[in-house]
């Protein structure tokens, strides 16, 4: 098929070894993660958490030491072994990591618990937990740091598998200037490791460029929180929350509820250098800050965010004449801080909730308009990012495209190319572009079909659509304006969003990538 070319490219027949050991350094991590969040439970005197982690620690390892023996070597050869190891971390992992919290009395059963998990490992942010202050602590620690964990996986499978194929964003980047399906790593790394085919040798080369700098963001975003009033605990699970963009708060009241600026600035500071792509960064580091001003994906992020902030405030301060609040300054500040914070907080997928949003209502006396943030979720944040959606820039490169078919409706015999960074975007990119954005609408129809089936009505089934395949958990709340939303979903349900969460995650030309016959050949 054309698009399996043009979305693909083949790793020949190099023989990749050891694949098993990338199972079975899952499962320690999770063991490991298992055995902190006892230490913790023990600590803390929850004799009823410690159990089921101390058994969930005892049981990955075991499954690690078989999966040693068992799987070694077993599936090497497949061309895709990439995707296909994606796949099921994204679909075995939450039933792996759901082993220590089932059984306990916040968790019903075990659809409740791996859909939590799921939720987590995807860095969606969905939960079924609507009353946070009555979940054990240590629950609460083990959900932040799966979704922090998923967080990791994420930016290195991008630039470990989803990049070597030119999917996951990079179908454009590889296709920009130049026709030919070959693998240009000089946007990622000038290090060699880049270069190798091995899996495992381009996953150990992906996680030392990423593990400090993303466990350094995590603990100054921890320390920086604490410093400002948040308590240590809710600190380190808002950190974990920020830097994977998932979204999770360890208190019911959420963010909103520290009313503070300062809080809510540090977020800010973390959740959009964690929404932007890898590569920017990694051009930073060897080109200076100023590359982050030549990047083309945080210019249609800045433009993005302050066309819906400009919108939404002026919304409010038209309701702010009619109620005659117009003079209240630092009503009319905290009205701006809430939205630029709710647009930030959506583009990059996290959906925390601000403190100046609820003043902003309050000052206008209009109702919150989600439908505004719903279309900033859907367009998410950057390539090789933890963040969701479309990615910016697929959706600016389809703003322009539509842009430039309008004009050409004037000037049929006009030849305007359309560039992104300064460099010509390809046929072929915008025709992947445009194969992605169908398949995206694709997936969100099959999947508000399937949630309406179960009994939803279509309001509740589009907007959980969306919020699965956007990985922005949050959103669904916002739309419906009901806490809790997930906690009355059916189990089949539930189940369907998780489906979704996964194809949102791994994006849809990854799934097609799958469903190809070559793809499971030796």
């Amino acid at each position: 098929m054309k698009l399996e070319r043009s979305v693909s490219i083949s790793l020949g027949d190099v023989p990749i070894e050891r694949t098993g050991r990338l199972l079975v350094f899952v499962l320690l991590t999770f063991a490991a993660g298992m055995a902190l969040v006892w230490l913790f439970a023990m600590f803390t005197g929850d004799a009823e958490s410690s159990r089921g982690f101390a058994f969930g620690a005892i049981a990955c390892t075991v499954l690690a030491s078989a999966s040693e023996v068992l799987f070694q070597g077993r599936f090497d050869r497949i061309k895709r072994i990439g995707l296909v190891f994606i796949l099921a971390f994204y679909v075995i992992g939450p039933a792996i990591a759901a082993m220590p919290i089932l059984g306990l009395r916040s968790v019903a059963d075990f659809n409740s618990a791996y859909f939590e998990m799921a939720s987590a490992l995807t860095t969606t942010g969905a939960t079924i937990f609507w009353n946070v202050d009555d979940v054990p602590q240590s629950v609460v620690l083990w959900r932040s740091m799966v979704s922090g964990f998923g967080g990791l996986v994420c930016l290195v499978s991008a630039l470990a598998i989803l990049a070597p194929l030119s999917i996951g964003g990079f179908e454009v980047e590889h296709m920009i200037d130049r026709r030919a399906q070959t693998i240009n790593y000089a946007f990622l790394c000038a290090s060699e490791g880049a270069r190798l085919k091995g899996i495992e040798a381009r996953i150990a080369w992906a996680l030392r460029l990423i593990l400090i700098p993303y466990l350094i963001i995590m603990l100054v975003c921890a320390f920086a929180l604490a410093a400002n009033g948040v308590p240590p605990f809710e600190a380190l699970c808002l950190a974990l929350g920020s830097v994977s963009t998932t979204g999770f708060v360890p208190t019911t009241s959420g963010v909103a509820g520290y009313g503070s600026l300062g809080a809510e600035i540090i977020l800010v500071a973390t959740m959009i250098p964690a929404a932007v792509g890898v590569s920017a960064h990694i051009a930073s580091l060897r080109s200076g800050v100023g590359s982050y001003l030549r990047n083309p994906e945080l210019r249609y992020m800045a433009i993005a965010i302050l066309g819906v902030v400009s919108i939404l405030f002026l919304r409010n301060w038209v309701g702010a004449i009619e109620t005659q609040s117009t003079d209240e300054i630092s009503r009319a500040f905290t009205a701006l801080w809430g939205a630029f914070f709710m647009a930030v907080s959506f583009i990059t997928t996290t959906g925390f909730e601000s403190a100046g949003w609820e003043g902003a209502t309050a000052w206008s006396g209009l109702e919150t308009p989600g439908i505004a943030f719903l279309g900033l979720a859907i367009i998410g944040g950057g390539a090789a990012s933890t963040a969701g959606g479309v990615k910016l820039i697929r959706a600016a490169l389809l703003a322009k495209h539509s842009m430039g078919e309008l004009r050409r409706l004037a000037r049929p015999s006009s030849v305007q190319p359309i560039f992104s960074g300064g460099r010509v975007v390809t046929f072929d990119a915008m025709s992947i572009v445009w194969v992605f954005v169908m398949l995206y609408a694709l997936t969100l129809s099959v999947c508000a079909l399937g949630l309406t089936a179960t009994g939803l009505k279509f309001v509740e089934a589009f907007a959980g659509s969306i919020a699965a395949i956007s990985n922005t958990g949050p959103l669904l709340g916002l739309i419906t304006g009901e806490e809790g939303s997930y906690t009355t979903y059916s189990p089949t349900a539930r189940y369907m969003l998780c489906a979704a969460m996964v194809v949102g995650r791994m994006e849809t030309l990854a799934v097609v990538a799958l469903c190809s016959v070559s793809a499971w050949r030796r």
